[in-house]
């Protein structure tokens, strides 16, 4: 079966006689300036920036799964690029910037333009690691690989190879070398 185009006609709602912003698969929303967003979750303690991460990305994916249920099928079954698609849509909708992913290798990663903070990473690599974990039922790490401006690069995998990215990255390892260290080449004719 297909899976469903992502249509953000009618994602978001304003209603402004009763003073309401309404997501079609999640329920009432605010805004709120972004820099004061990642402020707060700044100030906050790692546990409660946490929650906060995860609560949006697993709304995040939460609407993912439900488009691709309501067509018959699931988001765990669906290509990469239909479900990148989708959480690409919903990032959007919610003002967190534009998705796309590179392949390196077997390694996936996440780019994501015109977020709205370069210090909002680490909430970043939760909320992303959340709505896939949602949305398909992949158990996913994400690691900020990198910041170029208004665009960062993140690594979706298990916690095997995120774990090892983590720790190469934080010794000095460029990002696409320890992407790279993830898919050691073959010699011809070792065992």
């Amino acid at each position: 079966m297909p899976s469903p185009p992502f249509n953000a006609a009618k994602a978001v709602t304003f209603d402004l006689s009763r003073g309401q912003i309404v997501d079609a698969s999640a329920g009432p929303r605010v805004l709120v300036p972004a820099a004061a967003l990642f402020a707060l979750c700044a100030a906050s303690s790692p546990d409660a920036a946490a929650a906060f991460a995860g609560a949006v990305g697993e709304s995040i994916g939460a609407a993912v799964a439900k488009r691709f249920e309501s067509a018959g099928t699931s988001a765990a079954s669906a290509g990469v690029d239909e479900v990148a698609d989708h959480l690409g849509g919903e990032l959007a909708v919610a003002g967190f910037g534009n998705l796309a992913i590179e392949r390196w290798g077997r390694a996936l990663v996440l780019v994501v333009d015109h977020g709205p903070a370069n210090d909002g990473d680490q909430v970043f690599e939760l909320l992303l690691a959340a709505a896939v974990k949602r949305a398909t039922g992949f158990d996913a790490r994400c690691v900020r690989l990198a910041r170029d401006g208004q665009s960062a690069r993140f690594l979706m995998a298990n916690a095997s190879a995120a774990e090892k990215v983590g720790q190469w990255l934080s010794g000095g390892t460029p990002w696409a070398e320890a992407l790279a260290r993830l898919h050691p080449s073959r010699v011809q004719g070792s065992a």
